[in-house]
């Protein structure tokens, strides 16, 4: 199998089939890509590492799960989204129990202002979608930085081609409006 020419649907389909020497070429295509969304969904390339990483994890754990007629990178993203999901959770659950313990020995004041410290590296465009909630970041991170379609967003998000469409127009909005703020 010549890799730089064989399609993603076909190495996946070859993963599926237990050759897994044919997941290097998906991860030297995917990885960038996926850390960059990652990055820009979390704000922190330690944890994006971690996330990709996990990805990866999960493609040959439900390798079973792919269908060859579905389109590959749709698939991937959206393993990536449940990835980032499934964190957002344990950090919810993780911090929940933090407030507890800081309710309980009085230190909730630091602990808030040290929440909201913004980093100072960030530039100003990267800090106003960090702003942006997450469906919204999400949308825009998706179609001007990873360059999926509204078709492809659709598909990802649950909705037709317009409503991603308007998505992502609102999105647009409200970073403009966070940014030309400050």
């Amino acid at each position: 199998m010549t890799t730089t020419s064989t399609s993603d649907e076909e190495l996946m389909a070859a993963v599926k089939g237990d050759d897994l020497d044919q997941l290097v070429p998906l991860f030297e295509r995917y990885h960038g890509p996926l850390f960059n969304y990652l990055t820009r969904l979390t704000n922190d390339r330690e944890t994006s590492e971690d996330l990709t990483q996990t990805v990866f994890e999960r493609i040959l754990k439900y390798r079973s799960s792919y269908q060859p007629t579905q389109p590959f990178k749709a698939w991937v993203y959206q393993m990536a989204r449940n990835v980032h999901a499934d964190y957002w959770q344990r950090k919810e659950k993780l911090r929940a129990s933090d407030v507890e313990e800081v309710e309980r020995t009085g230190g909730l004041r630091g602990a808030a202002f040290s929440q909201m410290r913004v980093s100072s590296h960030h530039d100003d465009l990267h800090e106003a979608l960090a702003l942006l909630p997450t469906p919204q970041r999400e949308i825009l991170v998706l179609n001007r930085f990873q360059g999926f379609g509204y078709e492809e967003i659709g598909k990802l998000l649950g909705c037709t081609a317009e409503a991603a469409r308007v998505k992502a127009h609102r999105a647009l909005q409200a970073l403009r409006k966070i940014y030309f703020a400050n």
